[in-house]
């Protein structure tokens, strides 16, 4: 009875060792290098896992995928988790692929700039590691990142003077920008200025003093841009 004991035990042992020598390899094929990516334009991510071991994985093995920008930026899914289980065996050079569209926020970014986009897989079970090695866990690509031209042309935009008594002007190099709209505290739109280049003066004399909203609507009638500013007598 020892004896099948001890052996039951030794198979546990070594069905565990053995789980943890899996070597698990993550391709990432979208952004493909060179690839460019607007900041706040959805664009696709593509990767493939492959088990690249003798060793199968069980069905219950989660994959954890992080999203690595410039090399410290970590990204998110909206709605996605970035661990997910296999829910079924992957033998030697079975593949997992998956695809997702992402919006990249990134501060500071004029562009164009040649940023890495990078993948890194965790690969376990449980809290456990089945792949210690972490030889091939991550895949890069260099990309090209940029502002959109209308969020270039907002981030050099100047709305001046504040506050304003007679005239605001409204400083905007976007030609995709047609008219300029103020409303009070309630919402009410109590002036329009149609843009036709490069400053456009709203006047504000006949209104109160107090705070109101500006909004800029381009010609697909989308408010583009929108902030406070004082009217003062």
């Amino acid at each position: 009875m020892k004896k099948l004991l001890l052996a039951a035990f030794l198979l546990v042992g070594a069905s565990a060792f053995a789980q943890q020598t899996r070597d698990m390899k993550i391709d990432l094929i979208k952004p493909a290098a060179n690839d460019k990516i607007i900041n706040g334009q959805p664009f696709e991510i593509e990767y493939i896992i492959t088990n690249t071991s003798t060793e199968p994985t069980i069905a219950t093995d989660s994959m954890i995928v992080l999203y690595i920008l410039n090399n410290n930026q970590q990204l998110n899914i909206p709605g996605q988790s970035p661990s997910f289980t296999t829910n079924r065996i992957l033998n030697q050079n079975d593949t997992i692929w998956r695809k997702f569209t992402l919006q990249l926020t990134i501060n500071g970014t004029t562009g164009p700039t040649p940023i890495p986009f990078c993948v890194r897989l965790f690969a376990q079970n449980g809290n456990q590691t089945i792949d210690p090695s972490q030889t091939n866990n991550n895949a890069c690509n260099t990309v090209t990142v940029s502002l959109s031209e209308v969020s270039k042309a907002i981030a050099a935009m100047k709305v001046y003077p504040n506050p304003a008594s007679d005239l605001l002007t409204i400083s905007l190099d976007y030609p995709k920008a047609k008219q300029v709209k103020v409303l009070d505290i309630t919402g009410r739109v109590v002036a329009t200025q149609e843009i036709t280049g490069l400053e456009t003066n709203v006047n504000v004399s006949g209104l109160n003093s107090g705070v109101y909203v500006y909004q800029i609507i381009d010609v697909d009638g989308e408010t583009i841009n929108s902030g406070k500013f004082s009217v003062a007598k």
